[in-house]
């Protein structure tokens, strides 16, 4: 293993993204350092402390170091960490902490926005969604992270394909526009392809894998129980692949809160409440669970939320009160 695998193992390793392999591997190392010190080695967290203050400092002051959303660790696994880098490579173990410069775009519940990232490559970002990204992607590392809802439009080099990765999945590319939609809080991820050619697979196990076409939609839920008919088995979700049907101006219907238009299809009261708590950054409470029998399809535009509300109304038996930043539902 090379100090660059090292690294990005690591990193992996401290952001709770690594397979039970590479879990394995780290904590391999870190009781190899564990059996050194029960031998007899002094305590030498305090001194890898200083060594890892020192580094930060020296890294500041040359404008290389970015703090990040994930920034305080646990003093075991820190030190852990340290004890990987100090068996690996001795005394230049604070070489590897010289990572790529990163950038974070974050929106908040309500706001979208779109970027352009160093290598060409388009973004749209939905609500409450973040995006973390090498501040340099020009020697090859195009890999980003994502947390929420994005649209790529993908700058083409062949040579460097370039990779999306969530809490749960993997998304690899060449040149290509998609939409990705992994919220953690819900129930099922999306990734809908426009054109090109994407591979799909699950970060904890690689072999669930699944190539798309132009016009198709990975669809994973999670599962709850047996995987239904015609779905695949992928572990903790269900998977299927489905057919992406353009809506108006939209290659695909998941793509159009690009153009402030949100589209939902067969959601429960529940499914709905989280999507338009971020659309209208409002918390919904929904007092009476019976309503989740209501299943909605449609969509909005510019309404604000009582309109939207209103709107909904007219399919489902409900009030609602509006009290500051929450809306209550009752049946």
């Amino acid at each position: 293993m090379d100090h660059q695998q090292l690294l990005q193992l690591l990193d992996k390793y401290l952001r709770n993204e690594c397979t039970e392999e590479e879990k394995q591997a780290v904590e391999t190392w870190y009781g190899r350092f564990e059996s050194r010190h029960a031998a007899g080695m002094p305590n030498t967290a305090p001194a890898l402390e200083a060594v890892y203050r020192n580094m930060v400092e020296q890294l500041q002051q040359e404008g290389e170091w970015v703090e990040t959303p994930v920034r305080r660790i646990r003093t075991r696994w820190w030190t852990a960490a340290a004890a990987v880098l100090v068996l690996a490579i001795g005394t230049g173990a604070w070489l590897l902490f010289r990572q790529p410069a990163m950038e974070m775009v974050q929106t908040a519940a309500g706001e979208r926005t779109t970027i352009t990232l160093p290598d060409g490559t388009r973004v749209w970002l939905n609500v409450s969604s973040r995006l973390e990204y090498a501040r340099d992607m020009h020697n090859g590392q195009r890999t980003v992270q994502l947390r929420g809802e994005g649209y790529f439009e993908v700058a083409p080099q062949t040579e460097h394909p370039f990779v999306i990765r969530t809490a749960d999945l993997s998304v690899q590319v060449l040149g290509t526009a998609f939409n990705l939609r992994a919220y953690p809080e819900d129930a099922s991820l999306e990734t809908t392809l426009v054109e090109g050619k994407v591979a799909v697979n699950l970060l904890r196990d690689p072999g669930k894998r699944q190539l798309l076409s132009p016009g198709e939609k990975l669809l994973l839920t999670r599962k709850k129980g047996v995987v239904p008919a015609g779905q695949q088995d992928w572990g903790e979700f269900a998977a299927e692949v489905l057919e992406a049907k353009p809506v108006n101006d939209s290659p695909v219907g998941e793509s159009m809160w690009r153009n402030d238009r949100l589209q939902f299809k067969n959601k429960s009261f529940g499914e709905l409440a989280k999507i338009m708590e971020r659309w209208f950054n409002k918390r919904i409470v929904i007092q009476d669970t019976a309503l989740n029998d209501n299943r909605f399809s449609g969509e909005f535009r510019k309404e604000d939320i009582q309109r939207a509300l209103k709107a909904l109304q007219l399919t489902a038996d409900f009030t609602y009160d509006i009290k500051g930043d929450t809306v209550f539902i009752q049946h």
